[in-house]
């Protein structure tokens, strides 16, 4: 009975088996994700920075905007791939930027959206509580799974512009520079976007309760081994 019992369980882990859903990973990257510097290091502006963003696609490939005279840094891409039809089980998006300033005072978001859904409470958050301060890199990682049914079409058209007051080195004829801080604040808020990477993760399975036809032959032959066992019992 005992080899009976175990054909029989082989073939029912043979059906679960085939029957399982399977896991596929997409992923759309602009800019530089391998810049040359990691999260919270604060590179030298020329020539780490500068060659990070070298041949990359706008908005990735300059500086936006200026901390001085403005404006602040602002910018927009589209993420595109091909459209999905499996259930989507996760969605990110990380963004790196370099001296976006988010340990200054306030909220350094301006706008952040994504296929015009506004999140701009969602990345300032992040700024918040771990932000940068002058001349750093960050690299933030936004939850998207809401968005799962507008992302099923095949692209993620995102938003982002930042807002003052951004941080600068203390110079004398900046506004209230103070000589014993060596970084004073200013109006507006200047950065630079080096990456943006998209991950949607899709569960693959049946769609109905009927098994394939190998999954059947499966299952009959651990039946037919369970009755010729008893047979010879």
């Amino acid at each position: 009975m005992k080899h009976s019992f175990s054909a029989l369980t082989l073939a029912a882990g043979l059906l679960a088996a085939s029957s399982g859903a399977s896991a596929a990973i997409i992923t759309s990257s602009l800019g530089n994700t391998a810049p040359g510097f990691n999260d919270g290091d604060t590179p030298a502006l020329v020539p780490q920075i500068l060659a990070a963003q070298s041949g990359q696609p706008a908005p990735f490939n300059v500086g936006l905007g200026n901390e001085v005279i403005g404006p602040s840094a602002a910018g927009s891409w589209t993420h595109n791939y091909a459209p999905i039809g499996d259930p989507i089980i996760s969605a990110t998006l990380d963004i790196g930027l370099v001296d976006h300033d988010s340990a200054a005072a306030g909220d350094q978001v301006l706008l952040f959206t994504v296929d015009g859904t506004d999140l701009t409470a969602n990345l300032n958050a992040l700024f918040n509580a771990r932000g940068g301060g002058e001349g750093e890199y960050n690299v933030y990682q936004i939850d998207l799974l809401s968005l799962a049914g507008v992302l099923a079409d095949g692209s993620a058209s995102i938003v982002l512009n930042l807002q003052g007051p951004g941080l600068q080195a203390c110079l004398p004829f900046l506004p209230g520079c103070d000589p014993n801080n060596p970084v004073s604040p200013t109006g507006f808020n200047g950065a630079h976007y080096i990456f943006s990477m998209l991950t949607i993760e899709t569960r693959e399975g049946p769609t109905t309760g009927v098994p394939e036809p190998q999954t059947l032959a499966l299952l009959g032959l651990g039946l037919s081994a369970l009755a010729w066992r008893r047979r010879r019992r």
